[in-house]
């Protein structure tokens, strides 16, 4: 399911997708792993990269079809990205308060996988289930990591699959 009409909409995921992978790249730099920093400095060219071209692209396609034409959709929208806002500032603060600050990149990654889930319905697109799922995913691991700081466990996990994600949708808008 995904609705390929929407060019513009699928633009704009790998604009978003691509700048989010950059900046996940770029939180994993906080603590990675040696090996890894190469990895984390590709992952975050190439998102940006990508990035880019889907913002150009959703610009010049912003008359194209759009799940949020209607009003409705517009505003379920605001109010997931709202709710999805409010939760991981909340959970930060309280993170940071509580002395486990090192925690809040797993928390953000926990709350923006599960906002993906109703994102998946209200644009018709299924290929938000595979960052819900990683983000997740990475939050847990991230959450029982002792080794690796909670920051490079998301961002190595996050940032390849919203980079995969945002190159996906763009070669879906272009096909």
């Amino acid at each position: 399911m995904v609705d390929l009409e929407r060019t513009r909409d699928l633009f704009m995921v790998a604009a978003i997708f691509g700048v989010f992978g950059f900046a996940w790249a770029g939180w994993a730099q906080e603590g990675p792993p040696p090996r890894a920093r190469a990895l984390l400095g590709v992952l975050a060219g190439a998102s940006l990269l990508v990035g880019a071209a889907g913002g150009y692209l959703a610009w010049r396609h912003w008359d194209d079809p759009s799940a949020l034409a209607g009003a409705e959709d517009g505003i379920r929208f605001g109010i997931i990205v709202g709710i999805e806002t409010a939760v991981s500032l909340i959970g930060s603060v309280v993170l940071a308060v509580v002395g486990h600050g090192r925690r809040i990149a797993a928390w953000v990654s926990l709350v923006v996988g599960l906002h993906f889930i109703p994102l998946v319905f209200l644009f018709d697109n299924l290929t938000l289930l595979a960052p819900a799922v990683a983000m997740v995913t990475a939050a847990v691991l991230a959450w029982r990591s002792s080794r690796t700081l909670p920051s490079a466990v998301t961002g190595l996990v996050n940032a390849p699959v919203l980079l995969l994600t945002a190159a996906a949708n763009l070669a879906l808008a272009l096909a």
